[in-house]
């Protein structure tokens, strides 16, 4: 009788094991079923495609690296996916992608603007998070010139002053879009050297900034002797950032009449002891 009541309970055991199995293996049969009719079906089908916000991207670009096209199928790539794949073209810095029931879709795209321009064989056009967008062939005017490094990979995609070792460059760069300092769009040349910087402002002005260090107190520096230049209408030449205890400008005198330029020394020499900056006439 024992034995006959352990064999019923296997056989028990068994068949309850069975009916869970079979039960998951039809419910997850017809999920599949499910699924592979919807994306064979024509209800997912993309009917329609919007694109916005590109102007360097073409929208056939666009299309091709979203594999979205009239008549593909919404969900065999998933959004996330297409969304990454856009990222990976250079101009593109973030995107979202939106479906509708009736297979419309809409792209929106926001695109890097150039900011730097690299003169490496090809002008090399950079963002201001230091990516390269494309190699032009030719010189824009808007925008500010950076020198004095090599670019290991200067191919669009890539990043710029990735070494360690630019860490420091890296950081003037953007301390000098710092809105604190009212610089951006008054600086026209950038040479970053290994060890010193310097710099030329859209009106010609040179600027020997130096190194790397004391960033912050230089450009705070730098901004009041710029504006100082502009209210007064200096004409300014040189600015030596680095020269003795305090900064030095160096204006040419060449406007002064003979007359007017003894007086304005001796003007000078008294505005000297109420500024932070050291003024110089050369004749």
């Amino acid at each position: 009788m024992k034995k006959m009541e352990k064999k019923k309970r296997k056989l028990n055991k068994k068949k309850r094991y069975f009916r869970i199995f079979s039960r998951f293996f039809i419910f997850f049969s017809f999920i599949f079923l499910i699924i592979f009719a919807l994306k064979n079906s024509n209800f997912f089908d993309v009917t329609s495609i919007t694109i916005e916000g590109n102007k360097n991207v073409s929208s056939a670009k666009i299309k091709k690296v979203t594999d979205l096209h009239k008549g593909s199928k919404l969900f065999v790539v998933s959004k996330k996916d297409r969304i990454k794949k856009l990222k990976r073209v250079p101009y593109i810095e973030d995107a979202k992608i939106s479906y509708s029931l009736r297979g419309r879709v809409k792209i929106k795209v926001k695109e890097r603007l150039p900011y730097y321009q690299i003169d490496a064989n090809d002008y090399l056009l950079v963002d201001d998070n230091f990516r390269i967008l494309e190699n032009s062939d030719k010189k824009r005017d808007n925008l500010v010139n950076l020198s004095g490094f090599n670019v290991e990979n200067p191919q669009a995609g890539n990043y710029i002053l990735t070494n360690k070792e630019d860490q420091e460059k890296r950081n003037l760069l953007l301390e000098l879009r710092n809105d604190e300092y009212s610089l951006r769009g008054n600086i026209r040349d950038i040479e970053l050297l290994d060890s010193i910087s310097t710099f030329t402002t859209v009106d010609g002005i040179k600027i020997e900034f130096g190194s790397y260090s004391n960033i912050e107190y230089k450009l705070k520096m730098l901004s009041l002797i710029l504006k100082d230049i502009s209210t007064t209408n200096k004409n300014a030449v040189l600015i030596q950032m680095e020269k003795g205890d305090s900064p030095v400008l160096i204006t040419d005198g060449e406007k002064d009449s003979k007359s007017d330029k003894e007086e304005n020394k001796n003007l000078k020499k008294e505005e000297n002891k109420d500024k932070s900056y050291r003024e110089i006439n050369q004749d």
